[in-house]
């Protein structure tokens, strides 16, 4: 693990295979990897999920390949509906192009670490994740009824 760590090559070897990026991001969360074949085996098990959830580093190996995101888009949820909000553990995978970005009167989200980064700039399927490798403890739609946020609940 720490050998893979510091090099980017091997970094990019296992985004690139969902069955690398399932065995790595177990891994990096304290499972054993040989119970997990792959992405779809971990999005499928709350267990793993929920220690991907605690694990900075196996959150960035899930934010860094896309094949891993596709897995977890599959099992994706919507929130949607004018000042819709949901407290727990989620991945954010999309948010509606016209969701506006504002704290005291639109759409956020809550990160782990207690930040609310903006999302204008990061409205892209996976985009807002890839940039914020965190867990969102809460999001909430800005108040117009057709916007809604794409997620994953850990």
């Amino acid at each position: 693990m720490a050998a893979i760590e510091k090099s980017q090559v091997a970094k990019d070897a296992i985004a690139a295979s969902d069955m690398a990026t399932a065995k790595y991001a177990v891994g990096a969360a304290g499972l054993k990897p040989a119970d997990y074949a792959n992405m779809a085996a971990v999005a499928a098990s709350q267990t793993a999920m929920a220690a991907i959830a605690a694990s900075s580093t196996a959150l960035s190996a899930i934010a860094a390949s896309t094949t891993a995101l596709d897995a977890i888009y599959a099992k994706k949820k919507r929130m949607s509906g004018a000042s819709a909000s949901l407290s727990g553990k989620f991945i954010i995978l999309q948010i509606s192009n016209d969701n506006a970005f504002d704290t005291s009167q639109y759409g956020y989200a809550t990160l782990s670490d207690g930040s609310k980064p903006k999302w204008d700039n990061y409205k892209g399927k996976y985009a807002y994740f890839k940039q914020y490798k965190k867990i969102a403890t809460y999001m909430k739609n800005d108040t117009d009824r057709d916007d809604w946020i794409d997620y994953f609940q850990c």
